[in-house]
């Protein structure tokens, strides 16, 4: 089944994906430890910095030992040594005696000694470190000073060099796992999408793949469980589709003996003695007799001997007419006519309901079929014989100048699309028989087919955007490039406006409108079951857009191009 069937998830639970959650997890981890790393990187590299530095400031300290010679040799003073490429960051020094006064310096050092009195070791001072030394002569020391601007640079572009790559590595630390990652849910979303492929009309087993043994479990879980619910649906399906089967011939074979039997009584009827009127009667007066009672006339013959004045015989005939026992024969066959009369609309009754169980059944037989994926098939075939074949089937009125199923197709002479053909016929078959049997009598259905991008097409998209909104799935054809070539069939007929609580739900199998027409409730929730399976849009519409009142159903057919 499509997607288009597809979930929907609570809004107090928020979507997550696996892969950018373990991303994140991943990238977290590393950066942290990254982050660890590059703060020891950083301390471990000042310490080593100083240490060095530090080390260069002792060795400078040994080898101005024979400035202190020459100094001896020159007596005491206080001399400026004079040096090129004198730079801020250039290391300075003093020679001093014990009691702290400069008797040599460099000229970026300051005048006034590093350290009074001096003493052996490290200083850090606001604008130098300091390295203190007693000098070969005694009552000497030699004091060199590193500007702290140096040290800062030095131990930052120490620090940089060593964290840079570091941090460098973090984007390329990013994409490898991000690759590692993905290649690793490759096997999960081949079986996520194996999954999703399985519907109502494939449960088939997900095949073997390159899965692990996390993924391999699942896996075997899933088609265990396809396995169960393919063998509960065929159940249930073959019980609905045989039931219904089983009961087409039984309903045949009562309908005809209902239909036969009804035949027999109406060749009763007509065959059946008019009862007596009165110009029948003869010479019976109509007083004489109750209405009710008079049955036709019989005749009689009689013979009489009369006697007279004389003697003689003579013998005279007549002929008259008399009246048989006729009241209680009269009686009989009123009732036996009433009997009849109430027979033949019973039997009548009774055909209507064995017909409409027998749509039911046929009704029963389509959904079965319909949920079983008869819409599975991708063939190619021209929508428009099929819509006038059932268009024809459907609307046969005496009066062929009057039908009532009125087919606009513009300019097309033939559309091409991919599906089923039966399973489409079975669609338009419901769905003109929904529209012919729920509008007024009289009432003209009316059927358009047109292309997206035509005219017609864009004079339906406007009115239902106008109605339901950019959102609807009509309207949404113009952002879909694959189809702005789709085939829109409408199928408007004459009915009240529908409530929406009634709409939403009148696709449901045995849900009717609120019509008085007769009907199953199972067409269009069999439309709707084989629209699914074909991906054919199907949407529902009460007022028609542009209408106060009216029903409407639209159907989109991607069209088949090639």
């Amino acid at each position: 089944m499509p997607p288009s069937s597809a979930t929907t998830t609570p809004a107090s639970v928020r979507q997550w994906r696996l892969s950018t959650r373990l991303v994140r997890g991943v990238i977290g981890v590393v950066i942290g430890c990254l982050a660890i790393v590059v703060l020891l990187t950083g301390a471990f590299t000042k310490f080593e910095i100083t240490e060095r530095l530090d080390d260069s400031l002792q060795e400078v300290a040994e080898r101005l030992q024979f400035a202190v010679l020459v100094l001896n040799q020159q007596g005491s003073g206080h001399d400026v040594a004079h040096l090129s490429n004198i730079m801020p960051t250039s290391l300075a020094y003093q020679i001093t005696d014990a009691q702290g006064h400069v008797l040599l310096r460099s000229s970026n050092a300051p005048e006034s000694g590093f350290v009074t009195p001096p003493q052996a070791g490290f200083f850090m001072q606001h604008r130098f470190r300091v390295y203190v030394t007693p000098a070969a002569q005694p009552d000497r020391f030699i004091m060199v000073g590193e500007p702290r601007v140096h040290r800062a640079q030095a131990t930052h572009h120490a620090i940089l060099i060593a964290v840079l790559p570091i941090l460098g590595a973090i984007p390329c630390i990013w994409l490898l796992v991000v690759w590692i990652v993905r290649r690793s849910l490759r096997p999960l979303v081949r079986l996520q999408g194996e999954i999703r492929e399985r519907g109502g009309g494939n449960l088939n087993p997900v095949p073997q793949l390159d899965l692990p043994v996390e993924l391999s479990t699942i896996q075997a879980a899933v088609n265990l469980l396809l396995e169960r619910l393919h063998k509960a649906l065929a159940a249930e399906r073959a019980f609905a589709g045989n039931a219904a089967h089983e009961l087409r011939n039984p309903i045949a074979a009562l309908l005809a003996q209902a239909q036969m039997l009804r035949g027999q009584l109406a060749r009763q009827a007509s065959t059946a003695p008019l009862p007596l009127s009165a110009n029948t009667m003869g010479q019976i007066a109509p007083a004489t007799l109750p209405a009710d009672t008079l049955s036709p006339a019989g005749t009689g013959t009689g013979t009489g001997t009369g006697t007279g004045t004389g003697t003689g015989t003579g013998t005279g005939t007549g002929t008259g007419t008399g009246v048989m026992p006729q009241t209680a024969l009269s009686a009989s066959e009123k009732a036996e006519q009433t009997a009849v009369e109430d027979a033949t609309y019973r039997l009548d009754a009774m055909i209507s309901q064995i017909q409409r169980l027998s749509r039911i059944v046929e009704k029963l037989l389509q959904l079965s079929r319909a949920v079983a994926g008869t819409g599975f098939r991708r063939d190619k075939f021209d929508l428009l014989p099929v819509l006038h074949v059932m268009a024809d089937e459907l609307d046969r009125p005496q009066n062929s100048d009057n039908p009532r199923l009125m087919l606009e197709t513009g300019c097309c002479t033939h559309l091409s699309v991919r599906g089923d053909m039966d399973a489409t016929g079975i669609l338009l078959r419901n769905v003109l028989e929904n529209a012919l049997r729920h509008s007024p009598p009289d009432s003209p259905v009316r059927v358009s087919l047109a292309l997206a991008d035509s005219p017609m097409g864009k004079d339906i998209i406007s009115r239902t955007q106008a109605q339901r909104g950019t959102g609807s799935g009509l309207a949404a054809l113009r952002q879909q490039p694959e189809m702005a070539d789709a085939v829109i069939l409408t199928v408007e007929n004459a009915s009240p406006a529908l409530p929406d609580a009634t709409l939403s739900k009148l696709t449901d199998p045995f849900v009717r409108g609120g019509s008085q027409a007769e009907g199953s409730g199972l067409g269009l929730a069999i439309a709707r079951t084989i629209a699914r399976h074909m991906n054919v849009p199907m949407q529902l519409a009460s007022p028609i857009p542009g209408q106060k009142d009216g029903f409407m159903v639209q159907l989109i057919f991607p069209q088949d191009a090639a």
